[in-house]
């Protein structure tokens, strides 16, 4: 079992649940990712705010250093404390520095960062001070006086925990809403997957509550994105309406074929026992040859009809060769022990045509239709010709007999529906040969030429001179 597969049978059997869990997994893959800018957010916040004092204070700082007697001094004034000191919780730290490097006042272990003196941008920066990690920013000032001159540099330390508890502030507000919209967003979000399932909710009520013998066409309330799916339901219910009522006709009318020539062989059975002469006896077992002939004839016909409705719809197309197919078919087709002289004729032009189709269920239509000709038509000649017309293969079987009447050309292909004088044979040929003919996309036609010969044409689209798949 590939990973798909596994990740298929983990999912949940139910729509709603398998939209639940998307659902889910989207809205805290969004939470995760927005409460992760949100903490970036505001730690860039907090440490722009805190960063702003910390240099408020090393200015003012700067400000306070002055010359005294050639000396350096500085005074820090009480603004710079006041201003560090909003930072509630906070530990602070500074030293400032001659342009010896000589400490006017301050913290001796506060260094400046590395920079350019003549550098008078803020320098901001962490460092390892007294066991906790500390912001700092480092700023250079020129003083120059007639009595001394030089840059001198602050250093001002700030701890952490101020600015912690401002992100910590921060993401409790904002992870808060983000929270809050997710869950509403993802509780909104499954009542609308709960609303577009009630559809499918009312289809299913609909066919649960159908019984099992009505085949109407469903109607129920549906928006345009479930019509499709009401519209194959209904699409299938016809075809399988129209499959139970061709079964039960079928039924009907074999059983009432069947129980016929049933009916004369148990009555022929009985009577052969009545009689006495040889030749009675001899009379009436012709009788009962004749009777099992047509019940024998009847039933391989009915098999080959339940036959061909299985595979014209459930066995895939392939890749055949029809002329050798036909010659094969008019081969077995004249049996040796008929009682009249046929001539038989075939002609195939070109000499090999390929189509798409199943072999068997085509086998069993020719079959129909030579054995047709041969039993209730030909007198004397049987004429078999394929051709290939307009990418069509055309199979014609004409024969000089009788035929069938004009009248009965459109209820030919039907079964059950063409009477037959000598009472031999129930019309299911044509309709097997139609059937087979039909799901090859093809169309079977009768026609009779001015010479009194019957023809059955069979046209099969796709045909090609060459073996190679089109």
């Amino acid at each position: 079992m590939n990973w798909s597969n596994r990740f298929s049978a983990w999912l949940p059997n139910s729509i709603f649940e398998r939209l639940r869990l998307l659902l889910a997994t989207v809205f805290a893959v969004g939470a995760a990712a927005a409460l992760a800018a949100a903490w970036l957010f505001s730690t860039a916040a907090a440490t722009d705010s805190y960063d702003r004092l910390l240099i408020s204070a090393a200015a003012q700082i700067s400000e306070a250093i002055a010359v005294e007697q050639g000396r350096f001094t500085v005074l820090p004034p009480d603004s710079a404390f006041e201003t560090l000191a909003q930072s509630q919780g906070d530990r602070f730290f500074f030293a400032v520095r001659a342009p010896n490097g000589a400490l006017l006042t301050g913290e001796p272990a506060l260094r400046p960062h590395a920079t350019d003196e003549r550098d008078v941008t803020p320098a901001l920066g962490y460092i390892e001070f007294g066991g906790t990690t500390m912001r700092t920013v480092s700023l250079t000032r020129l003083i120059a006086t007639p009595s001394a001159k030089g840059w001198c540099t602050v250093v001002v330390a700030q701890s952490l925990e101020a600015r912690h508890h401002m992100v910590a502030r921060l993401m409790l507000k904002i992870g808060a809403s983000i929270v809050f919209v997710s869950l509403l967003g993802f509780a909104a979000s499954l009542e609308a997957v709960r609303r577009a399932l009630r559809p499918f909710d009312r289809i299913g009520r609909a066919l649960a509550e159908r019984r099992a013998q009505d085949l109407d066409p469903l109607n129920v309330e549906s928006p345009r994105e479930t019509q499709a799916l009401v519209e194959a339901i209904n699409s299938a219910f016809s075809r399988l309406n129209e499959r139970l009522n061709y079964l039960q006709d079928f039924a009907t009318v074999a059983a009432h074929q069947i129980r016929t020539p049933l009916a004369a062989l148990g009555a022929q059975s009985e009577l052969l026992l009545s009689d006495h002469t040889a030749s009675d006896r001899k009379a009436r077992v012709e009788r009962l040859r004749i009777h099992i002939a047509k019940l024998s004839r009847l039933t391989n016909q009915l098999l080959g009809q339940a036959m061909v409705s299985y595979r014209v719809e459930r066995v895939p197309q392939r890749r055949i060769e029809l002329v050798e197919l036909v010659r094969h078919v008019l081969r077995d087709a004249i049996p040796e022990s008929l009682d009249r002289d046929i001539a038989v004729e075939f002609d195939a032009q070109p000499a090999a045509i390929y189509i798409d189709g199943d072999a068997m269920s085509l086998r069993e239509a020719l079959t129909n239709l030579l054995d047709n000709a041969v039993t209730h038509g030909a007198s004397s000649l049987l004429r078999v010709q394929v051709t290939v017309s307009d990418e069509c293969a055309v199979i014609s079987v004409a024969d000089d007999g009788p035929g069938i009447p004009a009248s009965l050309w459109d209820a030919a292909s039907r079964p059950f529906q063409i009477p037959r004088p000598d009472g031999n044979g129930a019309g299911l040929g044509l309709s097997i040969a139609a059937n087979v003919v039909k799901a090859h996309g093809g169309e079977l036609s009768f026609a009779t030429s001015g010479d009194g010969i019957f023809e059955i044409v069979v046209k099969l689209a796709g045909a090609s001179s060459s073996g190679e798949a089109q």
